[in-house]
């Protein structure tokens, strides 16, 4: 194996313990709840303001993103733009499928955004104020998160297109990630963002 091969790898393995970090779940722990069997089910920042608060939510927003900024920003140091890609990916698949936890964490969303920003940080800002116009607009986060992951690509090609293919395979990974969403979407049943109060079986119907 080629030292430069070598190095993708340890990057991967890096960003992907990184990803392994999951407030959401942590936070939970401590709290006496498990935020997987709790609300939608998800390990993310949108379950964890429905389940328990609007303070833990953005703690959890904070850290998903960091991980996720400091892993690329590994990935960039330590192997430039292919380094940049591999750490990206890693780092997702961390969160969304983590061995600590039994491979079921959250959807990537925040943690899309950190990688994006360490990536390119003027698409990603444009992203997420996207996200948070049809947020605001729509009250539903998974409208936001898919319309911005869309975007994302067409963003990327303006600002870095060396990497507009591998957004368009982010912003693949992410539309998979919410296809049950998407689906509810359709039929009209995606429920607005509720605060630390909405009841467990209504959030597990809508998980199905």
């Amino acid at each position: 194996m080629s030292s430069s091969v070598l190095r993708l790898v340890l990057i991967g393995l890096a960003a992907y313990a990184l990803g392994n970090i999951n407030p959401s779940i942590i936070i939970g722990k401590l709290r006496g709840i498990d935020i997987r069997k709790e609300g939608s089910g998800n390990a993310g920042m949108t379950n964890t303001i429905r389940v328990m608060g609007i303070g833990a939510g953005i703690t959890v927003f904070v850290v998903d993103v960091l991980k996720a900024f400091i892993a690329v920003k590994i990935g960039i140091s330590f192997g430039g733009k292919y380094g940049a890609m591999v750490a990206f990916a890693c780092v997702i698949l961390g969160h969304c499928f983590p061995a600590a936890f039994g491979f079921k964490g959250g959807k990537g969303v925040a943690s899309a955004f950190g990688a994006a920003l360490a990536l390119n940080w003027p698409s990603a800002l444009i992203a997420i104020l996207i996200a948070g116009v049809l947020f605001g607009i729509t009250r539903r986060m998974s409208i936001a998160s898919l319309v911005a992951a869309m975007a994302y690509p067409l963003l990327i090609w303006h600002f870095a297109p060396d990497f507009v293919f591998f957004a368009i395979g982010a912003a693949a990974f992410l539309m998979v990630m919410h296809m049950a969403n998407i689906k509810r979407i359709a039929k009209g049943e995606e429920k607005p963002l509720t605060i630390g109060g909405s009841s467990k079986s209504e959030e597990k119907e809508q998980s199905k």
